[in-house]
């Protein structure tokens, strides 16, 4: 059975090398059969040309490159599609649930259609306030939309079975991305695990609360109308 593990990629030259070096001495003494795509979306540092010389440098690394910033789901989406394996697992760059949770979320997959490493699930994590406020605000607008049970809607470690995530025909090209998977999926009554996981804030990602929040609920309303 392969696993690809998908990485979307903005402005993260800085951590590039660093998770790939974690992430793929892990993977080997699992001795599993994967691959690691990262997909670039319009990085206006370093990232493309060091996607490129790891590609060159390591068989089961595939790169792939978005012509311009097309935002997370666009890039999620694609990711998706590029990938070869029967098991998905969608990590941030900056594994903020490091490479422990992953045999967990592999056993777990055998037997559910998605799994998700969540902060809120039951284990101790340092999550900062603000982050903290707004993802239990929007986990509670998206339950009144969609009945959504699942907590860390925007948890950056999650994995599919392939044939469950391509049957949700995903739309959606920005942070709303994950308001999309989970209601439809609950909409399908896919089985749905989340896995208590040990959160680490670290890497400042590409989404700001002040920036992209106000999007995010709009958007988030747009595909309550859709659906």
């Amino acid at each position: 059975m392969k696993i690809s593990f998908v990485i979307p990629i903005y402005n993260a030259e800085k951590i590039i090398q660093e998770t790939l070096d974690i992430l793929n001495p892990s993977l080997q003494s699992m001795n599993l059969d994967y691959e690691i795509l990262f997909r670039d979306d319009g990085s206006s540092d370093a990232s493309c040309r060091l996607l490129s010389e790891i590609s060159r440098r390591h068989s089961r690394v595939r790169c792939f490159y978005n012509d311009e910033n097309r935002g997370l789901g666009f890039t999620l989406r694609h990711l998706f599609e590029d990938a070869e394996g029967e098991i998905i697992i969608y990590l941030d760059c900056d594994l903020p649930f490091g490479v422990e949770i992953l045999p967990s979320m592999i056993q777990e997959i055998l037997e559910n259609d998605i799994v998700v490493a969540s902060r809120y699930a039951g284990e101790s994590s340092k999550i900062p306030l603000m982050r903290k406020i707004t993802s239990r605000a929007y986990y509670c607008l998206c339950h009144f939309l969609f009945s959504v049970n699942a907590r860390d809607i925007g948890s950056g470690t999650v994995a599919f079975r392939k044939e469950s995530v391509r049957s949700l025909k995903l739309t959606s090209d920005r942070f709303d991305i994950h308001a999309e998977i989970f209601a439809k999926a609950y909409r399908m009554k896919l089985s749905v695990k989340e896995l208590p996981a040990r959160y680490r804030h670290g890497q400042r990602g590409s989404f700001s609360v002040f920036l992209h929040g106000p999007d995010v609920v709009m958007d988030t309303f747009k595909l309550w109308k859709r659906l």
